[in-house]
């Protein structure tokens, strides 16, 4: 399925996003002023103004902050050729770039005629706001070296988010198994009660729910990119059994596996 969308928001006051979610498309998070927190996957950090965010489809993620000014590319991959994925992938691994030099202006004025053209009814509108997109991913390919490779977070999570980390990492690597909270007390040296008030303080969610997002996550992931049959799927994503994976999925999803497959 095709998608393209920009979006600008506009917040004066401290926002805070809920519990972690996903999307199967891009997610480019222009950060124009303010300053604000993600957690992405394994990370946290802290970008300010004039940096670039890549969310990669079906990550996990969060943002929060105080007051900020953002405008958001949203795009599926099928509108994307491997070269701007590739572009896109690097950026994402650094945690985020600096937009810098000469193009900053220019990338700015892109992105802001992106959202008026997004609010205008025009039969080939998808196709401009494509070539807005990819116009500012060459301007952003045509920094220098330095600019691109330096990543502008400049966040070191505090001792509690630390510790979160390390159990999300540890989730995010044993999401296939049957993962307990005795398990996780075991392996973390912590309590129940200290080890879900800590996880939901940080994450606005509980273990079990963020659990549970994740491996829906990667069955969707799956159901679109792989042919894997939907016994296979559920296996791997740590689900009791096939026919449980598919009553959760519709519960959650809104459709069976087979449908959601079929839809992509």
């Amino acid at each position: 399925m095709k998608y393209i969308e920009f979006e600008e928001a506009v917040n004066g006051t401290h926002m805070v996003m809920g519990a972690p979610h996903s999307h199967d498309f891009y997610e480019l998070y222009f950060l124009l002023e303010g300053q604000r927190d993600f957690f992405i996957g394994n990370k946290m950090f802290r970008v300010d103004d004039n940096t670039l965010v890549v969310v990669p489809p079906f990550s996990m993620h969060k943002t929060e902050g105080g007051a900020y000014r953002r405008i958001n590319a949203n795009v599926s991959a099928s509108l994307l050729t491997k070269t701007q994925i590739d572009f896109l992938t690097k950026i994402s691994e650094k945690t985020a770039i600096k937009i810098t030099g000469k193009y900053l202006d220019v990338i700015v004025r892109l992105l802001s005629e992106a959202t008026r053209l997004q609010n205008r009814s025009l039969p080939d509108k998808t196709d401009g706001l494509c070539s807005i997109l990819k116009t500012v991913l060459l301007f952003l390919s045509l920094q220098d070296n330095a600019s691109v490779s330096a990543a502008s977070a400049a966040f070191t999570p505090s001792e509690v988010s630390s510790d979160i980390l390390k159990i999300i990492y540890y989730i995010n690597t044993h999401f296939c198994e049957q993962i307990t909270l005795d398990e996780l007390c075991t392996e973390f040296y912590l309590s129940r009660t200290s080890l879900c008030k800590k996880f939901r303080d940080v994450m606005r969610c509980s273990i079990i729910e963020y659990v549970s997002e994740l491996r829906l996550n990667k069955a969707k992931s799956l159901l679109r990119d792989t042919g894997l049959t939907i016994d296979e799927i559920s296996t791997s994503c740590g689900f009791s059994s096939p026919n449980y994976f598919g009553l959760i999925f519709k519960k959650e999803v809104g459709l069976s596996p087979l449908q959601y497959r079929k839809s992509r």
